[in-house]
């Protein structure tokens, strides 16, 4: 797969496509749960997942290790974790952030 297509696919995961958000609007969504004086260092540490996520999962079927499966389960992860409130989302992100430097490692 070329550098081209590979950055089409990370744009498709972070802006969405029509019928699918993109994990900027999941981000906002997350956000939203956060304590106010944690907000940005949340956002940041979403935005670095994200960036992690999207480039692997952009990566051609026969290469990459990250894939469609394995974002679904980490965003409803994210979402059940949202509903229970900041501390719970604030530790899933990082137990979901260090499963994926496992598998990129």
């Amino acid at each position: 797969m070329s550098v081209k297509n590979e950055q089409e696919w990370f744009n498709k995961f972070y802006e969405g496509t029509f019928l699918i958000k993109g994990w900027k609007d999941r981000m906002k969504e997350i956000l939203r749960a956060a304590h106010p004086e944690n907000k940005e260092e949340m956002r940041k540490s979403l935005d670095s997942l994200g960036e992690k996520i999207g480039r692997e999962w952009a990566k051609d079927n026969s290469v990459r290790r990250i894939d469609t499966a394995m974002m679904k389960q980490w965003g409803e992860e994210l979402i059940a974790a949202k509903g229970k409130g900041a501390d719970a989302l604030n530790e899933n992100i990082g137990k979901i952030d260090a499963q994926v430097n496992k598998i990129l490692s």
